[in-house]
């Protein structure tokens, strides 16, 4: 006889049931909180011996099928076939390779008991859209970055940890990262520019992979853009909105589609020149290759934008990037090109809960660490860094289906 469930488990299945009536109602907020709380019963109702055969065989092996597909174009071609399926000798000659059609059906098998694909049959098995959306470049270069580039990392962890006395890294040039590719003294950053230069490209397609499916910061139930920024715009200044340390464009790009003519003002994106150089935005965005790192041979700050007086300074997952003392340089090269009472400095970044993070924020803090040497932050420690840099915060806006935050800044 089965033992009966905890108060946990039946705390969290009245919770679903509230929470499936939003999802069916279109309830904002409801999908998420449906999936962290079945995530939660999944960790009640299991066995430790079931957790630990997920984490080190399941997880492990549907990892590995996922890399090896990449180099059979596996994914590409489940995405030629219909719903109904075909069977894994079918697919196996849609593959690169003249892949041995045993080994793909033990693919495909793992594949569907992970719910990656669907299995319609016996043998039989028919695409999703997580295995569709696997077989774009961004996805492909995502899984390389990771799976070939970075998983090192994790694995040379332990040997760092006790060389440093298991204390947390504070140093963007010698944490795990620097440890592994034996580059101490040399940032991440640095590292894919001098001397690996495929690993800078596949995590810039991370970074588009990871904006995909998300809440934008200037929706309307995000950041009031309109009241916010255009309004009150100076129609004679040079630029509306710079994008500092944009990558490929991505925000800039949809925020000028969005909003259109009504940006008042020029749009500026900013990078390192080999990402500038990839960035495909629309015409009227002026792309200026820069390095906020780089010193400026006219000042001994670290100058992140040149264009002065702007309304607005977007940061994307830059602050999380780095440490107190970068950031610092980073915003205080920022801070002479602003005008008081006008321009604001946006980051947008994830504000850390005091309790109750949930998952992505927690694994994100953790590979922050390993290759950058940073760290996520609270409400309190974000306001900590930018007081420091003479800055002081305006608003902090949630969107209830995004998992990171638009702070709103102002000089102090």
């Amino acid at each position: 006889m089965a033992n009966p469930p905890s108060k946990e488990a039946l705390a969290l299945l009245d919770n679903i049931s509230k929470l499936s009536g939003g999802l069916k109602n279109s309830q904002l907020g409801s999908r998420e909180g449906l999936l962290d709380t079945c995530s939660r019963l999944i960790a009640e109702l299991s066995h430790p011996s079931e957790t630990m055969l997920k984490i080190f065989w399941s997880d492990p092996t549907h990892l590995a099928i996922i890399r090896l597909s990449v180099d059979i174009q596996l994914f590409q071609a489940l995405s030629t076939i219909d719903e109904a399926g075909k069977t894994s000798a079918e697919i196996a000659a849609k593959c690169t390779s003249q892949t041995d059609p045993v080994l793909v059906a033990r693919m495909l098998r793992h594949l569907a008991a992970m719910h990656t694909i669907r299995e319609t049959g016996p043998d039989t098995f028919a695409p999703t859209t997580l295995s569709n959306t696997l077989a774009e470049p961004a996805y492909q270069d995502t899984i390389l970055f990771l799976e070939d580039d970075f998983h090192i990392v994790h694995l040379k962890s332990p040997e760092y940890f006790k060389q440093h006395g298991y204390s947390s890294p504070n140093s963007g040039v010698d944490g795990p990262f620097q440890y592994a590719f034996d580059c101490k003294g040399k940032h991440m950053f640095e590292y894919f520019q001098s001397s690996a230069p495929h690993m800078g490209k596949r995590f810039a397609s991370m970074m588009d992979m990871w904006s995909k499916g998300r809440p934008r910061w200037f929706d309307e139930v995000y950041y009031p853009v309109k009241e916010r920024l255009i309004s009150g715009a100076e129609s004679d200044a040079e630029a509306f909105l710079v994008d500092v340390g944009g990558g490929s464009g991505h925000d800039i790009d949809d925020l000028c589609k969005k909003f259109g003519s009504e940006i008042p003002g020029k749009l500026v994106l900013q990078d390192r020149p080999e990402i500038i150089d990839l960035a495909q935005v629309d015409a009227s965005i002026e792309k200026k290759a820069h390095d906020f790192l780089t010193e400026q041979p006219e000042s001994p700050k670290y100058v992140a934008d040149p264009t002065t007086g702007a309304r607005a300074y977007y940061l994307h997952s830059i602050i999380q990037d780095w440490n107190d003392e970068v950031n610092t340089r980073i915003l205080k090269s920022i801070v002479p090109a602003m005008k008081k009472g006008y321009s604001k400095i946006l980051v947008n970044d994830f504000v850390v809960p005091n309790q109750g993070a949930v998952w992505p924020q927690t694994a994100l803090d953790w590979e922050l660490m390993a290759s950058l040497g940073a760290r996520h932050r609270t409400e309190a420690g974000h306001k900590e860094l930018y007081e420091g840099a003479g800055l002081r915060i305006t608003g902090v806006w949630r969107h209830p289906q995004s998992l990171d935050s638009l702070i709103e800044l102002e000089l102090a």
